[in-house]
């Protein structure tokens, strides 16, 4: 008893812990303020998730608060500019501008992707899963700030059916378009499925595109802002547009993923998506796409930001932190002041150095007395991170790389 007595008092004699970096770090869900372009939000991708603030577009970043109890999967801002956040069974809504939350729990529910109504305060929908009797393909409705919701099964064939898009027309909000899809387990196959709706989520039309069969599922969806007859949506390779409201398609584009599909409302000839490991643009409202690649590092790029008021200031994260172009995406700028969110793999103290691997973002080093100060290395990474780091003592460092 006296020797545990002495260990917890020698713990409590180092105080609380606080982050030293290095900085950047998985970052999901940007979102940006309706009341003013300088303030945004996102959450960091390690448990439990920080949500982390910025006042002055991205440019330096604090920790605001954090969530428990579950993980989110998307951010999103009401039209009362309330934040809303959905994940696994569990969603959670903020009125402060994020300093505070209240967690609601979601039995057997999963959140994929949410938009706000453009007008009614509270109002949201989200497209996800939810458990009755197998898992089933559900587009859920809120008119609380995400604390209830009404649930809407969409008829698809498969053993368990998915939802993963969602968008609502800024122009007409009783106009939706929802991607997922049904998987059966016995003959693994998949089936994508597109849902359109035009009065406000009470039934939905089957508009999935006769060419999108071997798609696997739907990643993106979006309608145009001033034009609903306008739409897009993306399989796991195509990327597919309607100009008569999803009644016919045509298949525009060959990309993979292209997550998060989303208008600019400064120019609506703007489109982005994300890529995984990189973003997408078209200036032609859809019909043509570039990669945007140069200045993104990092996996997991799903969502694209473009500033409500100025077209050529776009936003975007990924397992490397956070990034904002000012050039439309043509180049990007990482963007990670104050930001540490980093995923610790692996580390290891050797000849008064610590050194450490994050995940997607390398090793780094720093001293291991006195002021942190953190540096990357140079390390000879082909394929992954290291999972392990070892020191003989003598000035070795050994490492396995991925999953050794």
């Amino acid at each position: 008893m006296l020797f545990s007595l002495c260990i917890l008092v020698s713990l409590l004699g180092w105080g609380p812990w606080e982050s030293t970096g290095p900085e950047g770090g998985d970052v999901n869900a940007p979102v940006q303020s309706r009341t003013n372009a300088s303030e945004l939000w996102a959450l960091s991708g390690a448990s439990p998730t920080q949500v982390v603030h910025s006042t002055d577009a991205g440019l330096s970043w604090e920790v605001q608060s954090s969530f428990t109890s579950g993980t989110p999967y998307d951010l999103i801002v009401t039209a009362d500019n309330n934040l809303v956040a959905v994940g696994s069974s569990r969603t959670w809504s903020s009125t402060d501008a994020g300093l505070s939350w209240t967690g609601h729990y979601q039995s057997n529910t999963y959140f994929q992707d949410a938009v706000s109504h453009p007008t009614a305060p509270g109002e949201l929908y989200a497209a996800g899963y939810k458990y009755d009797s197998s898992w089933k393909f559900a587009v859920l409705h809120s008119v609380d700030n995400g604390a209830t919701f009404d649930v809407t099964y969409l008829p698809i064939t498969g053993t368990q059916t998915y939802g993963r898009c969602i968008d609502i027309s800024q122009s007409d909000p009783s106009i939706l378009l929802v991607g997922g899809y049904g998987y059966t387990t016995d003959a693994s196959t998949y089936e994508p499925a597109l849902f359109r709706s035009i009065d406000g989520g009470a039934s939905f039309t089957n508009v999935t595109p006769a060419a999108a069969s071997s798609g696997y599922y739907f990643y993106g969806a979006a309608i145009h802002p001033a034009n609903p007859d306008i739409m897009l949506s993306a399989s796991l390779y195509k990327v597919y547009r309607s100009i008569d409201a999803g009644a016919s398609w045509s298949e525009v584009q060959t990309q993979n993923y292209s997550y998060h599909m989303t208008y600019s409302m400064a120019d609506n000839d703007l489109v982005y998506a994300g890529g995984s490991s990189r973003g997408y643009s078209s200036a032609n409202g859809g019909l043509t796409w570039s990669n945007m690649t140069s200045g993104l590092t990092g996996s997991d790029i799903q969502w694209i930001v473009p500033s409500w008021d100025n077209s050529s200031d776009i936003f975007t994260s990924s397992s490397d932190g956070f990034f904002r172009s000012t050039n439309g995406g043509t180049t990007w700028t990482s963007s990670n002041n104050g930001l540490v969110a980093g995923k610790v793999l692996a580390m290891e103290e050797s000849q008064g150095w610590i050194f450490m691997n994050l995940e997607d973002m390398g090793m780094y080093k720093s001293p291991a007395s006195g002021t942190v100060s953190w540096e990357e290395v140079t390390t000879p990474l082909a394929c992954g991170d290291f999972c392990d780091i070892s020191a003989d003592g003598s000035g070795t460092i050994l490492a396995l790389e991925g999953s050794g």
